[in-house]
C-alpha cells in the first residue's frame, strides 16, 4: 500500500540521517522565538529560484543590518536599503516587492506572527497566495516551518524522490500535497523532518546544512 510505502520511507530517512534538526537548526526547531519565525518567513521569500547559499548571504546581511524583522521591512519608506541587503539572493527587482508585500500584509492584517499563528491555516495559505510574488510552494513553506501548520510542501526535491520511489503517477502540485497529506498522520513536526530529510537525502548532508540565525 501506498500508505505503508511511504511512512517506511520516512522511517528508512530518520534512520539513516536522524534528527533534521542537527542540519536545519532553525527550521526544525520543536521550539521557536518570534525571530526564529521571522528569518524563516522572510528566508523563504529569498530563497526563491535561488540556493540557500544565497538566501543566507541576504538573511545576514539584513541580520547585521538589524533588518530581519518583519515589522522593520513592513515600516520601510522605500526599498533601496532593502534591496541592497538582499541582492545575493538574486531577482533584486522583484524579491524586494515580494518581501515588504508580505511583511505588510502580516502587520495591517494580523499585527505580527502570533496573531497570524492563531488563524485557520487554509485561511491563511488562501491569503498568502493572493499577494505578489507567493506561490504554493513558499505559502505552504511560510505555514509549515514559520508558522508550524501541517501543509506539506511540493518541491523539485519532493518531485524527484516521488519519481524514484514512484509513490504517484502525477507530480503536479495538489495531488502530490494530497498523497502526502493523507498517507502521513497530519502532524507539523513530521512534515517538517520529513521534508526536510527528501531535502538531505537528495542534495546531500554537507550541502544541506544551514547555519543557525
Amino acid at each position: 500500500m501506498k500508505v505503508n510505502k511511504i511512512r517506511t520511507l520516512y522511517k528508512n530517512l530518520t534512520a539513516t540521517y536522524g534528527c533534521p534538526a542537527t542540519y536545519w537548526p532553525n527550521w526544525c526547531a520543536q521550539r521557536k522565538s518570534v525571530h526564529d519565525r521571522e528569518a524563516i518567513i522572510i528566508g523563504a521569500i529569498l530563497t526563491q529560484r535561488t540556493s540557500w547559499y544565497n538566501a543566507d548571504l541576504a538573511i545576514k546581511n539584513l541580520q547585521a543590518y538589524k533588518l530581519l524583522s518583519i515589522k522593520k521591512i513592513a515600516g520601510l519608506k522605500n526599498l533601496e536599503r532593502l534591496t541592497s541587503l538582499i541582492r545575493p539572493a538574486g531577482f533584486y527587482t522583484t524579491k524586494p516587492r515580494y518581501l515588504y508585500g508580505l511583511c505588510s500584509f502580516i502587520i495591517k492584517e494580523c499585527s505580527g506572527v502570533k496573531t497570524l499563528m492563531e488563524k485557520n491555516a487554509d485561511a491563511i495559505r488562501q491569503q498568502l497566495l493572493e499577494l505578489y510574488g507567493i506561490g504554493q510552494e513558499t505559502a505552504d513553506t511560510i505555514l509549515l516551518y514559520g508558522l508550524d501548520k501541517p501543509s506539506f510542501i511540493i518541491d523539485e526535491y519532493t518531485k524527484k524522490f516521488v519519481r524514484k520511489y514512484k509513490l504517484a503517477r502525477t507530480v503536479k502540485y495538489n495531488g502530490l500535497k494530497r498523497v502526502f497529506e493523507t498517507c502521513l498522520p497530519r502532524s507539523y513536526q513530521l512534515f517538517q523532518n520529513f521534508h526536510a530529510l527528501i531535502i538531505i537525502d537528495q542534495k546531500g548532508v554537507e550541502k544541506s546544512r544551514m547555519s543557525k540565525l
